[in-house]
């Protein structure tokens, strides 16, 4: 891998499993929500909530994937601009996965789920 320092490597792989849970973890407060109550008028912004929640969780996640994969291919460096998108992409990833469980729990205490 071109000139990755280790903790950025770590970092990446850390954030990959904490947008894979926050994945998860939307998806079942999805899940719970149409059993309990159903898809209604009441419960499709929530459930639209945690639809964007999880999309974006993806997009965080395949965008450090192909940034990884691509300063990988880079030789014999990757390129400032590949570097520089890296950091700012896990930066993103980090801010999104804080906001990602902020909105999963403003959706568990709107429907009183644990």
């Amino acid at each position: 891998m071109a000139n990755l320092p280790e903790d950025t490597i770590n970092t990446v792989f850390s954030l990959q499993r904490r947008l894979l849970q926050l994945g998860h973890e939307a998806s079942a407060t999805a899940f719970v929500i149409l059993e309990q109550f159903g898809e209604t008028e009441e419960t499709i912004p929530e459930l639209e909530e945690l639809d964007n929640v999880r999309e974006r969780a993806i997009g965080y996640s395949s965008r450090l994937y192909r940034l990884l994969w691509q300063s990988a291919v880079s030789q014999p460096v990757a390129t400032a601009a590949t570097m520089n998108l890296l950091a700012r992409s896990i930066a993103e990833a980090e801010a999104g996965v804080d906001a990602g469980y902020a909105s999963i729990q403003d959706v568990k205490r709107n429907w009183n789920l644990s």
